[in-house]
């Protein structure tokens, strides 16, 4: 059986409990989680399921005030300077995110 994880297909069976005991799933996980990351980025990506967005694709904050301010005022400018070091890190993303070629993808709701 094949597992799902966002774009990437899994080979290893370790999320079917009553197939296999605790100990030959933890064995299985481990081994699976060995050998993909034994691959490189493209390796990976030749098993997945689905189109994907990769995170270099995705402008960060700084990019998109930069963007803005060639076309707006001088008030982009101003909110550019006070916001550099935390918006060359942080980027903005409307889509569905289970798209992006990521690790993993936290959900904050209790």
């Amino acid at each position: 059986p094949l597992v799902s994880l966002g774009n990437l297909q899994l080979k290893a069976a370790a999320s079917h409990s009553t197939m296999y005991p605790g100990n030959k799933r933890k064995k299985l996980w481990r081994e699976e989680k060995e050998r993909l990351l034994k691959m490189t980025l493209e390796e990976r990506r030749k098993e997945y399921l689905r189109d994907y967005v990769a995170l270099k694709n995705i402008p960060t904050w700084m990019d998109d005030l930069k963007s803005k301010s060639e076309s707006d005022d001088e008030n982009a400018k101003e909110d550019l300077q006070g916001k550099r070091s935390l918006s060359e890190k942080v980027s903005l993303y409307r889509g569905d995110i289970t798209l992006l070629e990521v690790d993993a993808i936290v959900n904050a709701g209790r």
